[in-house]
């Protein structure tokens, strides 16, 4: 297969326009985010930033509804950024964002278990994993939607969690109590650190070491 290669900001890592069927998800995703992730999609008329997937397996890492989005509107491709999960050891999972800092002791969820998922088809409920990458997962594209490809509307149903819209809303509020805990974490953790330097400059200047 050819794929179109997008952006190449490394040797091992590379967004390519991949059809959006050789994609395969590990988990489910949630009704009412996928309503609004399509509507803001088609609002912008681009696709901000590519879903991230195992270049050997094809198994979704990140970008689940979005890639939901574009198959469920019938585009044919979607940004991929391919990276290589089983040589990449610096790519963990966690099941909180707070997991990127601090280790999970009760629950170990292995790269191995989420792409056994996503071969298997036996999808993880929605949002069960968070991914943290050795590279930001913030690579702008911005790839207009007509160079996707579209065609006809595709039933996504089968990827979706049965869920309530309350229960949807509760899903998409404990996302943003996720944000907060680690914006929180990071306030404090900054603190500790600037004041651990101004400890050691203080001790530094008590001796002339350091003007």
């Amino acid at each position: 297969m050819t794929v179109t290669v997008l952006k190449n900001p490394s040797t091992d890592i590379r967004i390519a326009l991949m059809p959006i069927d050789e994609l395969r998800p590990h988990e489910k995703g949630s009704p009412l985010y996928l309503e609004f992730l399509k509507k803001e999609i088609l609002k912008d008329g681009v696709l901000k930033y590519p879903v991230i997937a195992d270049e050997e397996t094809r198994v979704i890492l990140d970008g689940m509804h979005r890639w939901l989005a574009l198959k469920s509107l019938g585009y044919k491709y979607i940004p991929t950024l391919l990276v290589q999960a089983f040589q990449r050891s610096a790519i963990r999972v966690g099941t909180r964002r707070i997991h990127r800092y601090q280790v999970d002791l009760k629950e170990k969820i292995t790269i191995d278990k989420v792409l056994a998922s996503g071969l298997s088809g036996k999808l993880l409920p929605p949002r069960t994993t968070r991914h943290f990458f050795p590279f930001s997962k913030l690579q702008l594209v911005n790839c207009p939607l007509h160079e996707l490809m579209k065609g006809a509307p595709t039933d996504v149903s089968s990827y979706l969690a049965n869920m309530t819209e309350q229960e949807s809303k509760a899903a998409i509020g404990q996302w943003l109590s996720e944000l907060s805990e680690e914006l929180n974490f990071l306030d404090k953790r900054k603190a500790e650190v600037a004041k651990e330097r101004n400890e050691f400059l203080t001790r530094l200047n008590g001796y002339g070491i350091f003007p």
